[in-house]
This record gives structure tokens, sequence and C-alpha cells, in this order.
């Protein structure tokens, strides 16, 4: 058995039961004792509008020459010409819209999707800007039920004769082609929110307003991704509010559902939301990927002249589809990413934790270098207008920037902790060297005022003033070589600036004393006095030049990873932070146009960071206004790029951003 439900016009509400035959039409008097004729109420319908009947295992409508005509997926009929329905076939006639049912079609009783029903139980969560409710309620029926998993069937059963009815299909189906294309290429879940919602305004050219909310199976809790009007954003204060049958049709039972006329329907006169928000037609599909239920996708109207169809249905179904894999491939993107950002992390750490005094280090640089990247971007100030990053390439700064200290594995940790100039058991061993010095000289002085006193026969008063001479003599030797220890500890120091034609380090390197057993010893080693004559810094050559292979093995380490098109400039951005505009830098001395602009950015963050740590065991950390006055005298000496320090300072880039 089948029957027609008159959703919108005069007689809403109203439903036919049809055996062999319905005729529909105004007329009072020639059909007033036919069984099969029923009359409404719509002025603008004829006499004898259309009939419906009974044909074999089918039904079919035809026209009955009407003056206003009867539509038929959007199509007027032909008088006389029949065609077949399906249930959930909407039909037009004057003012009034039916829907076609078949009774013996397996459809659970199930509500329409809401936003505010009767104040019945209710479960909420509140995500982000938009507060989600759930609500049970009684159990209205739905206009249509279609089951998600087979809607490519339905469209491929849809295919008809009619090239009228064929070209409708094909614009429908190329309207889920354009979304399947524009769902593809997007990984951001933000960006391909915001798209879906584009593309269902344009192929829904009626829908006034459209969500897409989420479902954790695990937790059994929405959260609201999207929400939007035609025209404009949904205020954050505006509530989602979810039928519990919905949920329990379109979440448990995968199926997408449609209410034709929600305003025009009398079981929705006494609710409040459906009267204020003036909704007349709603379509809700899950976004179904697989046996998994991700969430579902709402689109309704307030439009009166506007109803949503079952073809609508059926491409919001085929939207929901490919937007639940672009939905998972985007999670299974982030897990990815979330996945390498732990791995970065987690490396960093790991290398930083052989120079605790370093560490944070790598994450204040990545830190400082993504802000002034973003900051370049923004600005249209000192020639930089035509330097812009996308969210990609300020992600693959951040990741350089994070990396570019890796090959300090590489490093024996003993150079990358080294704090002074001379190791620490070096400095033991020449304050040794001097003790022993001064021990050599209180022995020649004994041994050289016993050999006066045997040898000389000085009376007692001659040995006594000789004695003193002796003694004061070894007081300014011992005073002497004092002085060279504190001058050793100064000079010791990275920060001491040695003059090698002022200071008086070679006087130390002059020194000899003579040993227990008359040998000559140099006070000073050879090496000891080349690594205390550096004009700055802890590290010898041969050091400093392990020191600054690190940037050799970063680049070689992170040139054996296989990184995605978006992220393969990392090696080479890591690879040119040391280098220097003017050529000067390592480890390929690179000029000013050979060096990437990220390297340079991460230049400038990687030497303020430097000079600010409070924490380097060679050195305390300098202010802020120092750091800066530093860079500028390199950038003023041609180092340093100047347009970048500039949107450095302005931008307050190196200030760390507050977690």
């Amino acid at each position: 058995m089948a029957e027609l439900i008159i959703r919108q016009g005069p007689d809403s509400g109203t439903r036919f039961k049809i055996e062999q035959e319905l005729i529909l039409g105004r007329s009072s008097h020639s059909r007033a004792n036919d069984p099969g004729f029923f009359r409404l109420s719509d002025a603008e319908i004829s006499r004898q509008h259309m009939r419906i009947f009974q044909k074999g295992e089918g039904y079919f409508v035809e026209d009955l020459h009407s003056t206003n005509g009867t539509l038929l997926h959007g199509k007027f009929l032909q008088p006389g010409d029949a065609r077949e329905l399906k249930d959930g076939d909407e039909l037009y006639l004057g003012n009034s819209q039916a829907v076609f049912r078949l009774r013996d079609v397996p459809a659970t009783q199930s509500s329409v999707v809401d936003f505010d029903l009767a104040p019945v139980k209710t479960s909420q969560v509140r995500t982000g800007e938009l507060h989600v409710i759930s609500k049970d309620e009684d159990q209205p029926d739905v206009s249509m039920i279609v089951d998600a998993s087979q809607i490519l069937m339905q469209l491929r059963d849809k295919v008809s004769e009619d090239a009228e009815l064929n070209k409708e299909l094909v614009k429908r189906m190329q309207a889920m082609i354009q979304v399947s294309i524009a769902l593809g290429a997007i990984t951001d879940l933000e960006e391909l929110l915001a798209k879906i919602m584009q593309l269902i305004f344009e192929i829904f050219e009626g829908a006034d307003r459209a969500f897409v909310v989420a479902y954790k199976a695990k937790t059994n809790q929405f959260h609201p991704l999207i929400m939007r009007n035609r025209d404009s954003e949904i205020p954050p204060e505006e509530e989602i509010a979810l039928s519990r049958t919905i949920i329990n049709q379109v979440l448990e039972q995968k199926h997408a559902l449609m209410l034709m006329d929600a305003l025009g329907d009398q079981r929705f006169s006494n609710h409040d939301s459906i009267q204020d928000l003036s909704i007349r037609s709603v379509i809700c599909a899950p976004l179904l990927y697989e046996n998994d239920v991700l969430g579902l996708i709402q689109i309704d109207t307030r439009q009166s002249s506007h109803v949503f169809t079952a073809e609508d249905l059926d491409v919001l179904t085929g939207i929901s589809a490919q937007m639940a894999i672009s939905m998972k491939n985007s999670q299974l993107y982030q897990e990815i990413e979330g996945l390498f950002e732990g791995f970065v992390t987690a490396s960093v750490q790991a290398i930083e934790a052989r120079d605790p005094s370093t560490a944070g280090h790598s994450f204040r640089v990545a830190d400082h270098t993504e802000q002034l990247a973003m900051a370049v971007d923004r600005t249209n100030e000192y020639g930089l207008s035509d330097t812009t990053f996308s969210r990609e390439q300020i992600q693959e700064v951040r990741y350089a920037a994070l990396l570019h200290d890796f090959g300090k594995v590489g490093v024996r940790e003993h150079i990358l902790t080294k704090a002074k100039k001379l190791y620490p058991h070096e400095m033991a061993e020449l304050k040794l060297r001097i003790k022993y010095a001064q021990a050599c000289l209180e022995r020649k002085a004994y041994k050289d005022s016993v050999d006066m006193y045997q040898n000389e026969g000085l009376s007692p008063d001659e040995f006594q003033l000789r004695q003193k001479q002796l003694d004061e003599k070894l007081q300014q030797e011992i005073a002497r070589l004092n002085e060279f220890l504190v001058m050793i500890l100064e000079v010791n120091e990275p920060e001491h600036l040695y003059d090698k034609n002022t200071g008086r380090l070679h006087e130390v390197n002059d020194y000899r004393f003579t040993d227990h057993d008359e040998q000559e010893i140099q006070l000073l080693t050879d090496f000891e006095f080349s690594v205390l004559s550096f004009s700055r810094g802890s590290l010898n050559p041969e050091e400093r030049r392990e020191i600054e292979s690190h940037v050799s093995h970063t680049f070689e380490f992170l040139s054996l990873i296989p990184w995605t098109g978006q992220f393969e400039g990392i090696p080479d951005i890591a690879h040119a932070h040391h280098e220097k505009l003017d050529g000067t830098g390592y480890p390929q001395g690179l000029m000013a146009d050979q060096i990437p602009v990220q390297s340079r950015i991460m230049a400038i963050a990687d030497i303020y960071d430097a000079l600010t740590a409070g924490d380097r065991p060679y050195r305390s950390g300098v202010p802020t206004e120092t750091a800066l006055q530093v860079i500028e005298n390199e950038v003023k000496i041609g180092k340093l790029d100047e347009q970048l320090f500039r949107v450095f300072v302005e931008s307050e880039s190196y200030k760390l951003r507050e977690n």
C-alpha cells in the first residue's frame, strides 16, 4: 500500500491512502461520490488536477490537463504522460507540496533533525565556540530515510531514458565531482570545512544554514566543527540542538534524513525554535567512513518557496561520503603531523640533554624564527612586501629552526660543554705546575742558604744580611708566580679580549724554573699559551672547526629524511643559518643572494638567543638592549640582513610568546 502526504499548503498534514487509484482536485460535485477522489482546499489547483494509480507492482502519476500543472522532480508532467513514482518522490500542485510514500518500504519512524525540541532529557558538551545539545523527544515521521552506504547505487538507478531528467542528474553528479576534486587536495581541517561550506551554498541554492558536527564513538560526545549562515558566520553564543532520535538514526543506523516542511507540519507547531527560525526544510546525512560514523552534516532552509527534494538528499549523502574521506585523511594527516612533531621534540630534547646549559635554545630559536617569519609576511615595509610565507612555509621554517643544531650529536660532549679556554683538568695541571715552581724556588733558596753558610765563611751579621736578601728575592718570585696565576685566570675567561701587543701573557710564556734535577721547565706550555692567547671565546681552532661542523652534520642528517614537498627546504634552511651576507659565515661561505631568506631570519633569532641566554657556562646572558645592539653592529658591517632586523625589532619578535 502507498500514501500521499501533504506537507505544504492549506491541507498540510493530510494523508491519503492509495489503493488502486487516487484523484486530487477541488471539485465538489462531479466526483463527489467517487471513492477514489479527494478534494483539496488549494484554490490554485484544477477541479481534477492529477491522479496516482497502481499498475502492476508500481505506482504512477499523471497530470489531468490541469491549468497550473503538476511538478515531479522539479519538471512539469505532460498531460496524459504517466510517470512512475518512487518512495519519497515530491509532487507540487498549485500551492501545495506532497510526498509519495510506499508503506511497505522498511522505514523506522524517527524524528527530524531539530534544533530545540520539547524540554526533555538533554546532554550537552561545549567545545570551542559552538554549543551542541542532544535531546530526547517524541518520534514524528521524517519525510525520507536513505541508507547512506547505498547512495551511489541509488544515483545509478535514477538514470532515465528522459534526456531532461538525465541532464539534471548529470548536473548533480558533476556537483559531487566538484566537491570531490576540491576536497581531495585539502589536508587542513579548518580550510577543508570552510571549503565545504562554500560549496554547500553553491550547490544548494535554497540553503540558508549549514553545520558540521563531529562525533566520537568512544566518549559518545559531539564536537561542533563549523556552522555558517549563507551570508555570515554563526555567532559564538549560538547553540546547535540535535534531536536524540535523529542522532540514533544518523549515527547509529547510518541513515540520511529529510524533513520537507518543518514549519507547515502541524506536529511541530509547538516547537518554538522551528517557529522562531522559520525552518521550512531540513536534510541531514552521516559522515560515514567505511563502517565508522565521524559525525553529521545538516542543511536547512527558511524559504517558503524552497523545499529540499529527494535528489537534494542524494547529493548531500554523496557529499557527506566524500567529506568523510577527506576528514579522515585530514585526521590521519594531523596524526602523522603530531607524530612528527613529537619526534622532532624528542630529538631536540635528546640533543640538548647532552648539554644541559643550552636546554631550551632550539625551542626559543624556533619561537623567535616563527614570529619573525610571520611578521615579515605581514609587513609592507623595508622592501619586504613581496616576501610572503604560506602556513606550510611558516611550519617549514619552524621545523628547520627546531632542528638547526641537531648535528651537534656528532660533536664530542666535552667540547659542547667547554666553559673556558682551558678545560678544568688543564687548568688544574697548570695551577699544580705553578705550585711546583714555587716549591722549587723555595728548595733552591734553602739550598743556596745552606751552601752560603757552609762555604763562604760569613760572619753572623753578614750571613743574616745575605739570608734576608735571599728571602726577599724568594718572596718576589712567589709574588710574581701569584701574579701570573691571576693573569692566567683572567685570560682564561672566554669573554676576555686579549691583545697580543699589550698583553703580558708572553712574560708567563718566557718564564722558566729549575726543578730538583736541575732541569729547566717552562711555566706555561706552548699549547697553553696558544689557547690562552685567543682573542675571544673558549674554543681553540680545532675545537671551533668541530663545533662548526655541526651544521654540516645537521644537513647530512636532515637530508636523509624523506620530506614531503612542503618541507623539502628544511635541510637547506638549517644548513645556511650560520652564513653571513659578506661570505664570512660557515660552512659554505655563501654570499647574500645565495642565502635563503628563511636562513637569514633564523640567523638573527639564533644570535639573539645565544646572547640573551643566561645559562651558558662560558658567559652570562646580556640584556635585550645589549643583544639588539650587538646584532645591529653585525648589520652595520654587512653580516646580517638589515630589513629583517628592523622587522625583528619593530614586531618585538624577540619576546617569547606566553604559553
